[in-house]
């Protein structure tokens, strides 16, 4: 089996037990009522024969780190692989279930339904990985790139000069699509990976559904077309949006549909021109009264593996300067008393579900200070199929640093993903930090500046992107 390429490819369906709370709105009141279309995670496992290696698309909102290194461990053993070998990516999707790593709720009935679902998610992943691996056969596998433009920056200046949520035609945006096709011998697909950055919010905040969103209707149509399991990868959308923005409709399913439509449909444009099994011939001509030359199809021989590796590491990224101890428990306090008032006069789940994030996050924040946090560790990550490298970075990363980091790829075809193998941070670039520099105690207008939403005591310093990218490229290197 040496130097020969395998793959397998299998599914697992992760619905939510219904009434569970849902992780990425916090301005959405109540909880999963129906499932708006199944919830997955896909495994992919690629095989030269001596080692072995997985990609797992996973529809959740978010996994913390420390459940991502046990779970990766896991698949590993399942498949018999190092967890280096195992890239795990999240859609990043709003209407997926709460766990409670993430954020330990205070309602038992939560307790006890986002326990009993994160148990039941990490043992469905670890079984699609492994009968992934069970599926094992021989492959090929070719890669191309479309466009779709169903993303816009969401970084809009506001009149009083302040950055808020919104649209921004003029800022930067990654409209392309990476595809890569697996197939069998006889060229039909085993797997279609396909990534693309955008926030999966068209399902918005008045929807009590659980929806894996627009890569929902996406991989549906690539799969009843192209056949084989479709997997969505995230990739640097952490600053762009669906056009049109996050749904404000109870009912979202038209706006979902349409876009994961148009999306799917440049999936399946560029992967039914890439062919695996077939190659051009040589020109010949056809015995005719006109002078007609052609070139025939002619069977590609065997099914090789030209590489196959992956390296992983961190980027300690450093911390602004912490605020005294006491200006900290100040905070810690202040928020504490906010939420117990909240909860007194019985608020809207929307305000007790901010007044809980910021509740935490002042007692990280005291914790921080007591022990003198400096640093973040940020997940890094590359894999290597052949010429086919994909890149993470385990943030919710801006798509102008994915940009970047393909251009300076060695390889003609690399995948940059964020999202992946736990999600740390927002990462913005030193220039979407505010003029001013970033305050503890200022309530910001755009998602990325609010590091308390990650309980990250203060923010990463204005120059962890560019280490994040020198990080990146640093592994992407050592794969050549």
């Amino acid at each position: 089996m040496g130097n020969s390429l395998y793959a397998g490819a299998a599914r697992r369906i992760i619905n939510p037990p219904l009434g569970v709370q849902t992780a990425g709105f916090s301005s959405r009141e109540g909880v999963v009522q129906t499932i708006e279309s199944d919830l997955s995670a896909t495994a992919v496992v690629f095989s030269d024969g001596e080692q072995r290696l997985a990609i797992i698309a996973v529809d959740v909102a978010v996994i913390p780190r420390s459940a991502m290194l046990k779970l990766r461990q896991q698949i590993g053993e399942m498949i018999g692989a190092p967890a280096a070998n195992v890239m795990i990516n999240i859609s990043h999707t709003h209407s997926s279930a709460m766990l409670p790593t993430w954020l330990q709720p205070s309602n038992p009935e939560q307790v006890r339904l986002q326990t009993r679902y994160e148990n039941d998610l990490m043992r469905w992943i670890v079984e699609a990985a492994g009968e992934a691996a069970e599926k094992i056969q021989p492959a090929r596998i070719a890669s191309g790139w479309g466009e779709c433009r169903i993303n816009i920056n969401r970084r809009e200046m506001a009149p009083d000069g302040k950055v808020i949520l919104g649209e921004n035609p003029d800022g930067p945006v990654d409209p392309s699509v990476g595809v890569i096709r697996v197939d069998n011998l006889d060229g039909n697909p085993i797997a279609v990976l396909f990534s693309y950055a955008c926030h999966t919010v068209v399902v918005g905040p008045r929807s009590l559904v659980a929806s894996p969103d627009f890569p929902g209707p996406a991989r549906q149509i690539i799969e009843e077309q192209m056949g084989g399991l479709a997997l969505f990868l995230q990739a640097c959308g952490g600053d762009l949006m669906p056009i049109g923005g996050m749904g404000y409709e109870v009912d979202c399913s038209e706006s979902n549909h349409r876009l994961g439509t148009m999306l799917g449909a440049e999936v399946i444009k560029v992967a039914a021109g890439l062919r695996t099994h077939v190659q051009r011939g040589a020109r010949t001509s056809l015995s005719s009264i006109s002078r007609i030359t052609l070139w025939p199809w002619q069977p590609v021989e065997g099914h090789p593996c030209t590489a196959l590796g992956a390296v992983d590491g961190d980027v300690e990224l450093p911390l602004i300067e912490l605020p005294s101890l006491e200006e900290a428990e100040k905070i810690r306090d202040q928020w504490a008393k906010t939420l117990a008032d909240a909860q007194a006069r019985f608020a809207r789940d929307a305000e007790i579900n901010i007044t809980v994030r910021f509740a935490d996050w002042g007692q990280k924040l005291v914790e921080a200070v007591k022990t003198g946090r400096r640093s973040l560790m940020l997940p890094i990550h590359a894999l290597r199929v052949n010429d086919v490298v994909i890149a993470s970075i385990g943030a919710e990363v801006f798509c102008a640093t994915g940009m970047a980091i393909k251009a300076q790829s060695p390889f003609a075809h690399t995948q940059v993903l964020g999202y992946s193998n736990g999600c740390e941070c927002y990462l913005p670039l030193a220039e979407d930090y505010p003029a001013g520099g970033w305050k503890v105690q200022e309530r910001y207008g755009v998602p990325d500046m609010l590091f308390q939403s990650y309980s990250l005591p203060v923010a990463i310093d204005p120059a962890s992107e560019q280490m994040a990218v020198k990080g990146t490229m640093e592994l992407i290197q050592k794969l050549v």
